[in-house]
């Protein structure tokens, strides 16, 4: 950490996502994740290094990665992807807080300045590239940016900077008042899209129990979003907690969810729903929403892990104690469990990872990669209208790609969000070579 200095602006201050690929290098802390290499395999891909480094462009590469790996393949399988890429994500969370907490206390300042730094600089930075900064303020309350869904936030983004960053230099306070913000926002915006493309109900019946909610989520296809949202909060919980603590990460995927599902997380997401549903009408949430057991319930049918099986050798808490939300009143087919032999879980993923770098490397451009536009099997159906397409748009500032011209149209002219990522485009290209993949 002697040589510890500020970042460049360049890095600092990039937003754009296009042309970034799943599978390029990500840094993340301490950790290095290999992607790019054929020849690596299993923990190879995963590199400790010896300095702690963070960057912006680093955290979009990770959201390419998820969701680009998730929506690969076929739907059915889509959860056992999810809990992959997950149990990855938690193993890079896993290092960089038990070297985190080997270092000194000086080095530890150094980190937690270093988080702090790039964070502040993405959150408070009024503009970027002499451009409106959209994610300024974006957790307090009184600002414009809290107070409508702005164009060209990427709550995913947010997600991994709050996640990650967070628990090196917020307080508990600050930190679960900051996810408070960050789900309502996040989930507001997913939901404003799902029900103006109709792939939600508006009958507020439909959505009378955990288990019912999820499966509407499931069949709009918002599941992996909901999966790496509810993730990545336990993630940072448990991080927090740790750092806090000082003491080291061991605990596996599922009893970290078992002990730091966000409990609040489920009762926002119908307030949400219901906002569409009943507009202008108050809904009481109902008292199973703020149940414990009705987000594990939740939480197992959008990550399809069995959070019921496992148990939490050592017990850690929610950022905010269940008891304080709580009122007083009141599958897949391929398994992929945390207790299977990890070196099957390592050769799982690299064959994923493998043919995710094949079906780039092979698809041509006037094709749907699958892995890049979520349209699976090569098929020349737009994922919107499901009519042949001839030539294929692609959607600036995500990237994703296999939309006809009509409906690249409408998402632009209408500011809808790309149903991949729920990021909203600015605009959009025809796909002419494979450059853009």
């Amino acid at each position: 950490m002697t040589n510890w200095k500020p970042f460049e602006k360049k890095t600092q201050n990039s937003t754009n996502q296009s042309g970034i690929s799943p599978l390029e290098n990500i840094r993340i802390g301490f950790v290095r994740l290999n992607l790019a290499s054929e020849d690596l395999s299993g923990d190879g891909r995963l590199e400790i290094c010896e300095q702690y480094e963070v960057a912006e462009q680093e955290f979009k590469l990770m959201i390419s990665f998820y969701f680009n790996y998730v929506s690969m393949g076929h739907p059915q399988y889509r959860k056992v992807r999810i809990q992959r890429v997950l149990r990855l994500i938690h193993r890079i969370f896993a290092i960089n807080i038990n070297k985190t907490n080997g270092q000194s206390a000086a080095e530890k300042e150094l980190i937690n300045a270093r988080a702090k730094i790039l964070f502040e600089q993405f959150f408070l930075s009024v503009n970027i590239n002499d451009s409106i900064n959209p994610y300024f303020h974006y957790f307090y309350p009184g600002s414009t940016a809290h107070l409508s869904h702005n164009v060209g936030v990427n709550n995913s983004l947010v997600l991994m900077f709050l996640a990650f960053l967070g628990p090196h230099f917020l307080s508990k306070d600050e930190l679960y008042t900051y996810f408070r913000t960050l789900i309502h926002r996040y989930t507001g915006k997913s939901y404003d899209g799902a029900f103006g493309r109709a792939s939600l109900s508006e009958n507020i019946t439909e959505y009378n129990s955990p288990q019912s909610i999820a499966n509407q989520l499931n069949t709009a296809e918002l599941d992996t979003e909901t999966a790496i949202l509810i993730g990545l909060t336990a993630m940072a919980s448990a991080a927090f907690q740790r750092m806090d603590s000082g003491s080291e990460s061991h605990e596996t995927l599922e009893t970290l969810l078992i002990s730091c599902l966000p409990f609040e997380l489920l009762a926002t997401v119908y307030r949400n729903i219901a906002s569409h549903c009943r507009p202008g009408h108050s809904c009481p949430v109902p008292l199973v929403m703020y149940t414990e057991d009705g987000m594990q319930d939740f939480a197992q049918s959008i990550v399809g892990i069995d959070l019921t099986s496992a148990t939490s050798a050592e017990s850690l808490e929610y950022l905010l104690d269940y008891s304080e939300v709580a009122s007083s009143d009141g599958s897949v087919e391929e398994s992929d469990s945390e207790h299977q032999d990890p070196s099957i879980v390592i050769q799982q993923q690299n064959e994923l990872i493998a043919q995710l770098r094949q079906e780039l490397a092979s698809q041509p451009a006037t094709e749907e990669a699958g892995a890049v536009g979520g349209v699976s099997e090569g098929s020349k159906k737009c994922p919107i209208c499901f009519n042949p397409v001839a030539d294929i748009r692609v959607l600036q500032s995500c990237g994703h790609a296999g939309f006809c011209e009509f409906c690249a149209g409408r998402i632009i002219d209408e500011q809808r969000d790309c149903p991949f990522c729920r990021e909203t485009p600015s605009s959009y290209m025809k796909v002419i070579d494979k450059s853009f993949y």
